[in-house]
């Protein structure tokens, strides 16, 4: 038989996304600087990093390979290979380039690194031993080969390495440093030692040894054949150079070509397997975009006991791999290439990809072209998290959800796949987006069980949010759960978890030790270019209060967060022009273009900022009516004091322009929200106000709500009943307080309630 078979999908018979654990393909990361901007150039580094990325493919890893990286080419690169290590794999990290030692860590040098000013060692640089525990969350075994102890480039450098005011100098070649459990860490020389570039136009001693043993030695284990090139490099280089191991791996690992070919062996089905003869010679197989998807469904009607499979061509997209599977004797695995991108541009792409099997049974032979085209689930379009290292890689900011989109979207989605977690996850993120609090801790919950590793900072959260009503919201608040689920997730890799435990260890008042892991596990999730975790040390180090604060350095981890497009980090840039201090001079305009962008792109806090510049006079040429919109802006976030500010700026500045009631509408929303000190400032203001006013401003939230009702401030009968309708409608308490100011904040809670604030945008 000739032609094409489109396969359709049965439960019987069709490819399915499958656990990535037991069929994970072999990652590598492979990188090679050499010509720096400020630095001194290398020769061969990205010659060895071309030959080491060529030897590695060959193995069937799947190669990631920067060449003369900056910094966030440095970041973008780790996050991409980071979103396609499969659990339980082996990964493989590479680098030539320059490498120092600070203190107690190895860095490797970007090819942006300068090193002139004391604050620009995280923004210039990666940390070895920082890479090995985010690459290693996932992974069931890593090995870091590390070719870059050349002679130290910046030897007069002195820097912050660690959170306190203590500098380092920069001292040539690599420490000793301890890997995380089942890891081998290969340096292409011994501790403090320099390592030979080799001739120009080759390979250094080191690499050249390395592609040579390695491809020659397939069925010894990578310690046995590091020990043989020990012995080379050091007769190679004259008895000088002698490359060095750490291990903490609790198995053998292998460097060899994946296994391509397989015997199957299986229980005879009792219905007739078609046979090769009626196998056709290409096949189209539709299925959802996926981590790990599984084709033997569409092959194994023709596969019977006794039949070699075998791959001749690979896809080019994706990895594929061959293992006995459970029932039917065979998988045939294939992991697509991921990629971080925006949901919001990639408009259900339609991914494809090819590989050409061959099947042999009883002397006949058969190839086939399996054709793959994968479609994005629309839940994963609508709700997909930035940096989660088990998602597909399209992901939305929290503010750029269409929320009822996509409960609908993940809801289908879980319909046909409950089993895969990342669902579940994002069904979370519309249902937290709306306010519905407990179903979204649910589907947070169902995550987790199914082990999706970003679901336990989301669970985590909601255990110890200041954000949540908890007389109202039955989630208890436990830090000790929160802190559990953290660590959890901070073992897997999650830079999430990561900065949500960090942030905590370094702000509370505890010893020197905790705040150091506080800033490892921040500074860990930066390498990863997290700018929440950025925006954190920012903060840290310019008004913490801290004895450990370091304003100019504070500012430098902000001005990396801005440049990254982070609205918080963006805002708070604004802070420091608007007050100064950071070594910068005051600069109103400045702020108010910072706090205007902030803004714009969903911060919640910001547009209140320039409301209180424009009351304090900082902007010539805006008025109090200006300023009663940004805190409007402001009050629709759930920023209290867009509420308790605007309402002031309405009644004691625009009286001729907004009724009382309007102004006193605004003041009860502020009283709603979780913020102690805008409530009384709101209710303060309530107090002075006309007792007609306030029940006006309770009918004008009714009238908003949509209820049938004149604004005449007389809160009779009529307007009783239309509350208790509307707060039962909202599920709070039909009971209608007798003061009118509690009448006012009822009729408010009941507004939130139906028209809930992004709580995931605080």
């Amino acid at each position: 038989m000739t032609g094409t078979a489109l396969l359709l999908s049965s439960a019987a018979q069709a490819a399915y996304e499958t656990s990535e654990r037991g069929n994970a393909p072999e990652t590598a990361i492979v990188i090679g600087i050499q010509d720096y901007d400020h630095v001194t150039d290398l020769t061969n580094t990205r010659q060895d990093a071309k030959a080491m990325a060529e030897m590695l493919s060959s193995f069937g890893y799947t190669v990631y390979e920067g060449y003369d990286l900056d910094k966030r080419g440095f970041e973008a690169l780790l996050r991409q290979a980071a979103l396609n290590i499969r659990d339980g794999s082996q990964v493989f990290f590479y680098y030539a380039g320059h490498g120092i030692q600070l203190g107690r860590r190895n860095y490797l040098l970007t090819s942006d690194a300068e090193l002139t000013g004391i604050h620009d060692l995280p923004f210039q640089s990666v940390t070895l031993d920082r890479v090995s525990a985010i690459l290693g969350g996932k992974a069931g075994s890593q090995i870091l080969m590390l070719d870059s102890c050349r002679d130290n480039p910046v030897p007069d450098a002195k820097l912050n390495a660690e959170v306190g005011a203590q500098l380092y100098e920069a001292r040539e070649g690599f420490d000793v440093f301890r890997p995380p459990l089942n890891t081998l860490v290969a340096f292409s020389t011994s501790p403090g030692a320099t390592a030979l570039d080799g001739e120009p136009g080759g390979n250094s001693p080191y690499t050249a040894s390395v592609v040579r043993h390695f491809p020659d030695r397939p069925d010894e284990d990578a310690m046995t054949v590091l020990s043989a090139i020990r012995g080379d490099v050091y007769a190679a280089t004259g008895n000088t150079q002698v490359p060095w191991e750490s291990s903490t791996l609790m198995q053998k690992v292998y460097l060899r070509p994946a296994e391509r070919s397989l015997n199957i062996a299986m229980a005879e089905s009792e219905t007739e397997v078609a046979g090769l003869h009626r196998m056709p010679a290409e096949l189209s197989v539709k299925i959802p975009l996926g981590r790990a998807l599984e084709l033997a469904p569409e092959i194994s009607p023709y596969v019977r006991s006794g039949t070699t499979v075998s791959i001749v061509e690979s896809p080019s997209s994706g990895v594929t791999s061959l293992q006995t599977g459970d029932s039917t004797g065979l998988s045939l695995s294939y992991a697509p290439k991921l990629t971080e991108l925006p949901a919001r541009k990639d408009g259900g792409q339609v991914r494809k990809d090819r590989m050409v099997l061959r099947l042999a049974q009883a002397g006949a032979v058969r190839d086939v072209t399996v054709n793959l085209e994968m479609i994005a689930r629309q839940c994963d379009l609508e709700a997909g998290d930035l940096l989660d290292l088990q998602g597909v890689g399209l992901y939305r900011y929290p503010n750029e959800i269409n929320l009822k989109e996509a409960e609908s979207a993940c809801r289908d989605a879980i319909g046909a796949a409950p089993g895969i977690g990342r669902l579940h996850y994002q069904l979370g993120r519309a249902l937290q987006g709306q306010g519905r609090l407990i179903e979204a801790y649910e589907a947070f919950e169902k995550a987790s069980e199914l082990n999706h590793v970003r679901a336990y900072n989301a669970v985590a959260y909601l255990h110890v949010t200041p954000n949540v009503d908890r007389e109202t919201v039955p989630i208890p608040y436990n830090p000790d759960k929160a802190f559990a689920l953290w660590d959890k997730g901070i073992e897997a890799g999650d830079p999430f978890s990561m900065h949500a435990r960090g942030k905590r260890l370094l702000r509370k008042n505890g010893t020197p030790e905790e705040k150091q892991r506080g800033f490892d596990l921040l500074s860990r999730a930066v390498e990863l270019g997290h700018t929440y975790s950025m925006n954190e040390l920012g903060v840290f180090f310019l008004w913490s209060g801290d004895e450990l604060a370091q304003p100019e350095r504070g500012f430098s981890y902000l001005q990396a967060s801005a440049g990254r497009g982070d609205i918080y980090g963006t805002a708070n840039l604004g802070y420091v022009y608007r007050d100064g201090g950071a070594g910068q001079t005051v600069d109103k305009e400045k702020a108010r273009t910072l706090f205007a962008e902030a803004a714009q792109l969903g911060h919640p806090h910001a547009p209140a900022e320039i409301g209180r510049m424009i009351m304090s006079g900082d902007l010539p040429g805006s008025d109090a009516a200006e300023a009663l919109e940004w805190y409007d802006m402001g009050l629709s976030r759930g920023d209290a004091w867009g509420g308790a500010n605007g309402a002031w700026v309405a009644l004691n500045r625009l009286p001729d322009r907004i009724p009382a009631h309007a102004a006193a509408a605004r003041a009860g929303k502020a009283m709603a929200l979780n913020n102690p000190d805008a409530r009384a400032a709101a209710r303060e203001l309530l107090s002075g106000m006309a007792e007609s006013d306030i029940a006006a401003g309770t009918q004008y939230i009714l009238r908003q709500l949509g209820a049938g009702i004149a604004i005449d401030g007389q809160f009779g009968p009529a307007s009783r009943n239309q509350l208790a309708n509307w707060a039962r409608q909202a599920g709070l308490p039909a009971t209608v307080p007798s003061d009118a100011i509690s009448q006012l904040q009822l009729a408010a809670q009941v507004h939130f309630a139906l028209n809930p604030i992004r709580q995931d945008l605080f």
